[in-house]
């Protein structure tokens, strides 16, 4: 009996393991991370595209979800998407104060 509930123990741990190896076995991910480092420098469009691309490749390859990279993506992603754009108007004569 201790035989088995040894074998089964290591057959758990094997098994633990195992995730960890599947979650960083993903060399995309490192491409799509050093990609996202570059998203505030390119159009919203192409931070659209970038995220559709990523989304696709995790759903073809949900375990590459595990991979440490991931949630840094995903806040690269987020960042570069929220921005704000003001443009002024430089023919216009007169002071204008904003206040937010």
């Amino acid at each position: 009996m201790k035989k088995l509930l040894l074998l089964f123990a290591a057959c758990l741990m094997v098994i633990g393991c195992e995730k960890d190896v599947i979650g960083e076995g993903y060399p995309e991910m490192e491409g799509f991370y050093t990609e996202s480092c570059g998203l505030p420098e390119v159009t919203i469009d192409s931070v659209k595209l970038f995220s559709t691309k990523v989304n696709d490749y995790t759903t073809e390859y949900p375990e590459s979800k595990e991979h440490s990279l991931y949630p840094k993506i995903q806040a690269n992603i987020k960042s570069a998407s929220l921005r704000i754009t003001i443009t002024a108007d430089t023919t216009w004569a007169g002071t204008t104060t904003i206040h937010f």
